[in-house]
């Protein structure tokens, strides 16, 4: 090899070296012509690659520097102090920003000759997103243990108030006083409570784990969400029933349960409806196979939904990764450490949503497996019916779906279940003459209930159908209209699935 073959070689070698280094490199010439762009900064800027970019100033639509510095000035500088360093922020056209670190340096020949200048590009996105949470979290120190403080003191403050109004009480038998007496007990003992939550929620304590009934978290977190949300979001929540304890911190799951119900408010800047509702469920290993991390046993599932926006398909894949945020001056840590603090109890967590009709997350927590703690076999009385038809079931939920599988099986029914419309479309159109009823998840992903509705009309105009969601009655209201078919609000028993159906087949048998 001739020794300008090898110096060539030794600068493809340079350049090919370049192209694996994560830090974007872009050399300019002394005419201010863009003359080499790595594929590092190609993907940073996202720059298009049939497209040579040539002039600095044809990034100044994608890059603002500090101190609203163009490229072009950023380069001057760079020439006149020999090198530049700063900061500049790039918003591309789905949204999405990222924060560079960008230094440029002044490159100059032997006798001082001003040849261009190399300017290389870090992506300091999270970097800069981890020293923020830092400054926060600091700041959240500050601010629980400020409120911590004032809290402690007026519980002391409770405390002489409640001891006098005891006292007025004792000495106003009878006396038309007496009443107002109950009322300042009965105020101050609400401030109490008020002020316990807050505490509870503020003060950073090692976990106390408990056998806990749920419907204790629930009650105080209805409460404090009835007296602060705005007056357009109704909330509803659980009737009492006889459920399973569960073993976990109380706060914790306080905590999270609270950190849902904010972001479903969030989700409805007009208003709407907060739906609490609470269940059990037995899950086998079938049931787990997608989570080999997960046991098999009774899980408490306790949903919040709204009927606001939804989430779009393309966030709703990140919304439990720590530091993604939607929301202006969010942290992005509310869902992961809510995912993170379930995993440590045991549980997990999972989000459906359709947008404008809402979202639904749904917690799940394991029973408490401590002896003589009672676990109801059914929430109604009675035994589950029983039938031969064939029937299609679609939930794009697993573990729904799972257990639609085994409580329709085990009740003699024989089932087709799909996760989709796509899937549930194919297995119709092949068994059409034996699918005697559909049960049909109202709101999931790709092809909702809705369509996949009307597509299975275009196989058979009669079809059979019963819908179930876990979201409120509304968001089914037009499918309803349209099919005249019966609702199943989840989470459901097999008694109550069970009989359902049968009473949807035995009906149409009949029509």
């Amino acid at each position: 090899m001739t020794k300008p073959q090898q110096q060539a070689a030794n600068q493809v070698l340079r350049l090919k070296a370049l192209d694996y280094i994560n830090d974007g490199v872009m050399i300019v010439d002394d005419q201010g012509v863009i003359v080499y762009v790595d594929p590092s900064m190609h993907r940073m800027l996202r720059l298009p690659s049939d497209v040579p970019v040539k002039s600095p100033s044809e990034l100044d639509s994608i890059i603002r520097f500090e101190g609203q510095l163009s490229f072009g000035e950023v380069l001057d500088r760079a020439a006149l102090n020999g090198q530049w360093s700063g900061e500049g922020s790039c918003r591309m056209n789905d949204n999405h920003a990222i924060l560079l670190d960008v230094r440029v340096q002044s490159l100059t020949g032997g006798d001082g000759e001003k040849l261009g200048s190399l300017v290389v590009a870090r992506d300091v996105t999270r970097e800069r997103s981890m020293e923020k949470q830092v400054i926060l979290s600091q700041q959240m120190e500050l601010v629980e243990n400020f409120i911590g403080s004032i809290a402690h003191e007026f519980k002391n403050l409770l405390t002489v108030l409640m001891a006098y109004a005891t006292l007025l009480k004792d000495n106003a038998k009878g006396l038309p006083c007496e009443e107002d007496a109950d009322k300042i007990l009965e105020t101050a003992q609400k401030a109490n409570e008020l002020t316990t939550r807050m505490m509870a929620v503020t003060r950073p304590t090692p976990p106390r784990m408990e056998n806990l009934d749920v419907f204790m978290v629930l009650n105080d977190l209805v409460a404090i969400l009835r007296k602060t949300l705005p007056l357009n979001i109704e909330v509803i929540s659980p009737e009492a029933k006889t459920l399973p304890r569960v073993y976990c911190d109380p706060s914790v799951l306080y905590r999270a349960l609270l950190n849902l119900c904010l972001n479903a408010r969030d989700a409805m800047p007009n208003g709407g409806k907060l739906t609490i509702e609470i269940d059990w469920i037995c899950l086998e290993k079938e049931d787990l196979v997608q989570w080999p991390d997960r046991l098999p046993g009774v899980y408490m599932i306790l949903a919040v939904t709204d009927t606001g926006t939804g989430i779009p398909s393309d966030i709703k894949d990140h919304i439990f990764e720590p530091f993604f945020t939607t929301k202006k001056g969010g942290t992005g840590l509310g869902l992961s450490v809510v995912q993170h603090t379930l995993k440590v109890m045991g549980g997990w967590i999972t989000a459906a949503s359709q947008i404008g009709k809402g979202a639904c997350f749904r917690v799940y927590l394991p029973a408490s497996q401590q002896e003589g703690i009672f676990i109801r076999e059914d929430n109604e009385a009675g035994e589950p019916a029983l039938g031969t038809e064939s029937l299609l079931a679609v939930d794009d939920d697993p573990v729904t779906l799972s257990m639609i599988q085994r409580f329709l099986q085990k009740s003699g029914f024989n089932i087709w279940a799909v996760s989709n419309g796509e899937e549930a479309i194919r297995v119709y159109r092949q068994h059409a003459d034996e699918i005697r009823l559909v049960l049909l998840d109202v709101v999931m992903p790709g092809m909702n209930g809705e369509e996949l509705y009307r597509e299975l009309r275009k196989i058979r105009p009669q079809v059979p159908i019963l819908l179930m969601s876990g979201f409120p009655l509304e968001t089914a209201e037009k499918l309803i209209q349209e099919s005249s078919a019966p609702f199943l609000a989840k989470p459901f028993s097999r008694v109550h699935l069970t009989r359902e159906i049968r009473r949807v087949l035995d009906a149409s048998s009949t029509a």
